[in-house]
């Protein structure tokens, strides 16, 4: 009988040292010192076996220090000793999510979603099928995560850029609308709107959403991105300078913000435009269609402001790039009209007119351009 309990003493004296060692552990982690609590476990481990407290103590240490290799190993350990348990699945399906492995995580969300119906699983398992590009199943999620949580704008906003990639501006803005009769100043949603309202060609009531933005401290590259188009497309050529100006402060690698600067200083017969040009050329990359297009915007750009021999090697580059872009033929030519040389605008003008069939608007200017420069040669000649 003394034996006995001597037995059953030894037996919760190893229990209460292996619960004091786990309160150890567990005040370590507290403490973000996951390596001394890996290393306490590893050698509890050693001692007791892996015991499934054990392991979803160590599991724990690796998913909150980032190692995602480590975490996954024991999650998929647990889940196959305690299949039931949903704390483990929701764990490999956000590693396995962060590990940008969708297709099993969706795997993992479905299976969680037939026991519960927990919303930020459902939205990330929208998030998966929108990483995959499978845009219809993505909306299903995020149009059900919503029916449980109406008033969430980071599924909401997802749900609207799916749209919006659709050019559904009526039911984004019907979207927005809703939200934003609650939430008024909510920057999440109020850029959605925005930019539904500027695909309606709404630029005064886009425009408006994005100045709200600012007011609300948002000073950020898409402000002032939309600013600028909404006042390029109202005409008001000054104040789209100045917003694309500062996008370009914010994001110096949008080549597409330095073209538009380039052809709106240029549309104002302003200098300088011709520094954008350069700075789009030096970053585009070597796409002949990209370039030829560069360099025709830098081109005409050029002919506005009577930039002619400027014109002149846009347009030859242009040529390079796309030998049948045929337009260039009699660009070259007028520019050298312009500058009196007519022989040489003869010779372009021939060019445009051995290019363009009977008929078109481009033959018509070079018989128009030929018919010209022989008389000015001819009265040259003359004098």
């Amino acid at each position: 009988m003394r034996c006995r309990v001597s037995l059953i003493l030894f037996f919760l004296s190893l229990a209460s040292l292996a619960a004091q060692d786990l309160t150890a552990v567990r005040e370590l982690k507290q403490l973000w010192k996951y390596d001394e609590a890996i290393a306490s476990l590893t050698q509890m481990m050693a001692e007791q076996g892996p015991r499934p407290d054990l392991l979803e103590e160590l599991a724990d240490c690796h998913y909150q220090s980032g190692n995602a290799v480590e975490a996954l190993s024991q999650y998929s350990l647990l889940a196959e000793m305690q299949p039931d348990k949903l704390l483990y699945k929701l764990r490999l399906m956000n590693l396995l999510y962060r590990a940008k492995q969708y297709e099993p995580a969706i795997g993992f969300g479905r299976d969680i979603l037939q026991r519960d119906s927990i919303t930020q699983v459902v939205s990330m398992v929208g998030d998966a099928f929108n990483q995959l590009q499978q845009r219809d199943s993505a909306e299903w999620y995020y149009r059900r995560a919503l029916s449980r949580r109406p008033h969430n704008d980071a599924v909401l906003s997802k749900l609207c850029n799916i749209l919006l990639g659709r050019e559904q501006h009526d039911e984004v803005l019907a979207l927005t609308d809703a939200f934003l009769a609650e939430e008024p100043d909510n920057l999440t949603i109020l850029p959605v709107r925005g930019v539904a309202r500027y695909g309606k060609q709404q630029y005064d009531e886009s425009e408006a959403d994005f100045k709200r933005m600012y007011e609300l401290g948002d000073d950020g590259y898409a402000v002032h991105y939309y600013l600028g188009l909404c006042a390029q497309k109202t005409g008001i050529l000054r104040d789209a300078i100045r917003e694309f100006g500062l996008a370009w402060q914010r994001d110096s690698t949008d080549v597409g913000v330095a073209l538009t600067l380039g052809q709106l200083i240029a549309e104002t017969r302003s200098s300088g435009w011709e520094k954008w040009f350069d700075k789009a050329l030096a970053m585009l990359e070597p796409d002949p269609k990209v370039l030829a297009n560069a360099h025709q915007n830098c081109a005409i750009s050029a002919y506005k402001t009577g930039a002619f021999d400027r014109c002149i090697a846009e347009y030859n580059k242009v040529l390079e790039y796309n030998p049948k872009h045929y337009a260039a033929f009699y660009m070259i030519a007028q520019c050298y009209e312009y500058k009196k040389d007519y022989k040489s605008a003869l010779s372009w003008f021939k060019k445009a007119q051995a290019a363009f069939a009977e008929g078109t608007r481009g033959r018509e200017i070079a018989d128009g351009g030929v018919e010209r420069m022989t008389a000015e040669l001819f009265f040259l000649e003359k004098q």
